[in-house]
Order: C-alpha cells, then structure tokens, then sequence
C-alpha cells in the first residue's frame, strides 16, 4: 500500500513586531528565575504515615478492582513500580510530588483509562489562576505548532514553531512530558495528541503535568521560528489560567464536548456524503443517539450518495451505546459488537467507602454471583442477563448500503478504536488517515470507579471491566493500522 504524506492545514500569519526580540542563542529570563514560589497554590505537605495510607490503599484498589493491571505491563514491572513509590514515602512528601509519582505509576499499567486527576484544591486553583501556556499547539512531526493565541499578547502567531520554553527544548519537554501521558498498550505515537489536547485532565497534558515536574511558571520565555522570518525570534508571555485557556481557539471540538454538538454531515459532490463524529460522548448533554442518527442517515439516503466519508480523526471515544449505534447504520448483517466483558472481581470489600462512581451503588457492588460465569481470570457477564454489548445487534432500517471510507487519526482511542476494528472486521470499510490509539481487541473499561485517596485527596480513575471486542484478528501492542495513510476529505 502506497504511503502518503498527511496534509496540514495550518495558516502561517505574519508575526506581529511587538514584544518580539530577535534571538541570538541564550534565552533570558531561564527557567530559575520564570518559576513562581509554591506558596502561591495551595501545596500541602504529607506526613510519612499518611503518604504510606494512600499509596497503600491505591495499591490495594489497583489489585482488586483492574482487570488489566497486568494485560500490559507483567506483574514484576508493576511490583517494582509500587515498591519505587513506598520508598519513596517513607518521609514527609508534598501533594504535588505524590500526584506526580502517582502519575507516573498509572502510565506504566498502559490504559488510557487509568489515571490520576490531581486534588480538588489544586484543581480550584489553576481554574482561576495562571499555570497554561498562552498558546493551543498540534505537534506536528515532533515539532510545536502554534494554532491558537491569546488575543491579549502579542508576539507568537498561528503557524509558528516554538522551539524552547523556559530555557528548555520543545523536543525535551516533549519527551518528558510525554512520560505523562496514558497511552493504551504500546500506542506511543498517540501521546503527542494527549499533550495538545485531553478532555480528561486540564485541556492538555503538556499544560496538566508542566508544574508539577517542572514548577510553577509566573512566564513564560518562548523562542520560535516564524514563517518570513529567517532567524529564531523570543517572546515573554504570561501564563493563562485553565478557565481563560479555554476561550482560546483550537481547531478541534471544545473541550469536553458532547456528541449531538459536534456531529455534522455534509455532501462533498453529488455521489458522496462527509459525516464527521467529533466525540461520542453523550452522557454530559444526552440525546437519543439512535433517533439521531436516523434523522443523519434518512437525509442521506434522500441525496442518493453512493460514497459516505466518516470523519472519526478528532474522536477519542466517549459513550457506547453511540458508538455501536453508528455500526447499525453501517452494518449490512447481524452482527455482535463484544465476545465477552469481564471483571477482576464483583465484592470489594471496604473499597466502596472510598469509591465514586455512575448508576446504582447496590446493583454495582452487590450484583448477583449467579449472572456471571467465574473464570480463572474473574467472572464473565452471562449474555442473557449482559448489556447489550453481548446480543445480536442488526442493521438499521436507514443503514448505508454504499462504500464506505472512515478517516482515522492518533486521537482516536477506546469507542473510537472499537468502531474502527468491528467495521475492518465486517468488511464495511477502507480505513485512511494515522494509525489509531487504544486496542483494536478493546479497551479496559466499563464503569470507570473514582477511588479518593483520604489524605491527599488525589482521585485515581480505575476501569472495572475488559471489554473484549468480537474480532477476528487485532494488533496486539494496541491501535489500528490504516490501509492508506491521507489527508482531508476536502
């Protein structure tokens, strides 16, 4: 299959001349003195014993409750990496640090659904106060594309490549930072979407995680490289707070949006019909996604297209009735989306007390034993009483007989990944775009369990099912290949 190079569609505007110096090596202010004091958010400090209760009871709920806590990473790996963190915890350690070991933990399990959300004051905190970057990025190539600025700073604009931050490479923080970033099994090249944009943590990782590996910035000193311009240029910007980064302009849907909001479709000539699905998240804004979909899929059998686009490039995943429900409306025969969703274990002890989570707490911690089939692994849904993830699903009465092309991208990953791997798997599909994150034979999800660490009050979320797709074949370090890497369907 030939490769092709993907197309960027970025604006290269001119720089703007004010607070712009020419760059002539060494950047200054560095990073020692662009780094605020701690005392300006509100980092408290743990005790031994109080650090140790945490990562104990993190520990216990990661063992009790995962079902792959060693799907990716052996049991030894995982071993060495809790006895890392309880040395480490044997002294006094602040809350910021914790959150970071912590962090960093969770990444060596390799699912995108596990991870930390930092303690409720911080989080306050950076909402009003400035801790982000002043600019949206898109790593492009391993290069910092700015895509976005802050109307009320001058000096970057959109196509500029920031090369430095605070003294440091790009390409380092990258690397860095990207040590940050949960990725599903061996999906690294999926870590440079969750740096430039994540709906689960503070908008970015690279924003999330900044502060607490390398302080807190009171500026930032950015060098970059702008169309026009033959040398390397600076600029001194003032960091956002998370809620005023937010207002700034990002190519892709908002964050956090919501699946009736960011799900278009156009006819790009007349035997062809673009659908784009930005997030099949639907639990924030809910609608009937099947009715929805019905009222897409009517109008375009009404035009007659003989080819449907489905644009997935920006969708990370989100609920699962929508993202089986778009099958329906693709499948050509019955079809099954899993084969089985199993659990770890169905009784957790004390662990409820700690545990947030959706639905009804007595059916989810106390389910009957006889609705599941115990396995050496765990238990297993029995498909009469299951979701229905486990019945025969058929095609809609709207369904699209046409070819069908699906774009793909890094971004993609759980439900994405999911729909992307039954389609190749029914054969309704050409697949065309990045290769995709997540697992091609499903992810480690189900109901996501929030577990608050007591002392700290950092949040871990710890998937309790694995969902395993009805696939013939999947690529076992994670993700889906495409049959031809592309562009825009424009």
């Amino acid at each position: 299959m030939r490769a092709l190079t993907p197309i960027a569609f970025l604006s290269f505007l001119a720089l703007s001349p004010f607070n712009v110096m020419a760059d002539t090596g060494a950047l200054k202010p560095g990073p020692e003195t662009s780094v605020a004091p701690k005392a300006v958010w509100p980092v408290r400090t743990l005790s031994a014993t109080e650090a140790q209760a945490d990562v104990a009871l993190m520990r216990r709920s990661l063992e009790a409750i995962h079902p792959g806590l060693y799907r990716r990473t052996s049991k030894a790996q995982m071993d060495r990496a809790f006895a890392a963190l309880d040395q480490r915890v044997k002294h006094p350690i602040e809350t910021t640090e914790l959150y970071r070991l912590i962090s960093l933990v969770l990444v060596d399990i390799r699912c995108n659904h596990t991870k930390a959300e930092q303690p409720a004051d911080l989080e306050a905190w950076r909402n009003a106060n400035p801790s982000h970057l002043p600019f949206r990025f898109q790593i492009v190539a391993g290069k910092m594309i700015v895509v976005g600025t802050d109307p009320a700073q001058q000096g970057l604009s959109v196509g500029a490549e920031v090369t430095h931050i605070n003294g440091r490479k790009v390409s380092e923080l990258i690397a860095t930072l990207g040590a940050y970033v949960p990725i599903d099994g061996q999906t690294s090249w999926s870590r440079a979407t969750g740096l430039a944009d994540d709906s689960d943590l503070m908008g970015s990782d690279f924003d999330h995680f900044y502060p607490y590996v390398f302080g807190l910035p009171h500026q930032f000193v950015l060098r970059f490289k702008s169309d026009g311009h033959a040398r390397a240029q600076t600029t001194v910007q003032r960091p956002l707070s998370f809620k005023a980064w937010r207002s700034l302009t990002w190519p892709g849907p908002a964050f956090r949006a919501n699946f009736s909001e960011t799900t278009t479709w156009r006819m790009l000539d007349a035997d062809t019909a673009v659908l784009k699905v930005a997030t099949f998240v639907n639990y924030r804004k809910p609608v009937n996604a099947s009715a929805f979909y019905d009222q897409i899929f009517a109008k375009i059998k009404e035009s007659g297209a003989k080819h449907l686009i489905i644009d997935l490039r920006e969708n990370g995943g989100g609920s699962s009735h929508v993202t089986y429900g778009l099958a329906d409306f693709l499948a050509q025969k019955p079809y099954v989306w899993n084969k089985a969703i199993s659990y770890k274990a169905l009784r957790y002890g004390d662990l409820p007390n700690f545990i947030d989570t959706w639905g009804d707490r007595e059916a989810i911690f106390h389910a009957p034993l006889d609705q599941f089939n115990k396995t050496a692994q765990g238990y297993e849904e029995i498909p009469a009483n299951a979701p229905e993830e486990l019945l025969p699903r058929s095609p809609a009465a709207n369904a699209f007989g046409g070819r069908v092309t699906l774009l793909t991208s890094p971004e993609n990953g759980s439900g994405s990944t999911m729909l992307i791997a039954k389609l190749r798997d029914l054969g309704r599909v050409s697949l065309v775009g990045g290769k995709s994150g997540g697992s091609g034979d499903g992810p480690t999800a189900g109901r996501i369990f929030t577990v608050k660490l007591p002392n700290s009050g950092i949040k871990l979320r710890v998937p309790n099912a694995f969902n395993h797709m009805q696939v013939q074949s999947f690529e076992p370090r994670g993700g889906v290949t495409p049959d031809l890497f592309g562009g825009s369907p424009d």
